[in-house]
Formats: C-alpha cells, sequence, structure tokens
C-alpha cells in the first residue's frame, strides 16, 4: 500500500510506493511550511546526508534544471 502526502490544494508533495521508492512533487507556488515538511519527512524516512537535504532544497526552490529528484 502506498502513502501521498498532499498539500492543501489536494496536490501529491511527497508519496512512497509499495516499492519503498519516494516520489517528491514541486510547485512554483509551494509554501515554505510544506517544502520544510517535505524536507523533515524526507529526513526521517531516507538514510541521507546532509548533501542530499541540500539537493532537495535547490530542487523544490526549482535552483537547478533537475526535472526529478535523485538522490
Amino acid at each position: 500500500m502506498s502513502t501521498e502526502f498532499t498539500d492543501d490544494k489536494d496536490r501529491v508533495i511527497f508519496k512512497i510506493g509499495d516499492n519503498g521508492r519516494i516520489a517528491i512533487g514541486r510547485f512554483p507556488d509551494l509554501s515554505e511550511w510544506y517544502k520544510n515538511y517535505i524536507v523533515d519527512t524526507y529526513k526521517e524516512t531516507v538514510d541521507c546526508t546532509d548533501e542530499d537535504v541540500e539537493a532537495l532544497i535547490r530542487f523544490l526552490n526549482f535552483e537547478d534544471d533537475e526535472e526529478e529528484f535523485c538522490v
């Protein structure tokens, strides 16, 4: 069973699939609260490094040209 987290506009911002894979959504109008929620959830779910977290923040802020966030 997969688990989805949505924002107040009912958009999927974080999803954990049945296979344990994670999908993260980003939107230009996503609030800082939701960005922090995504980062915190990611850190709690994945064994990640500070570098991974910084890459996720850059992804959420559209500071890179990546279409997908992968670590």
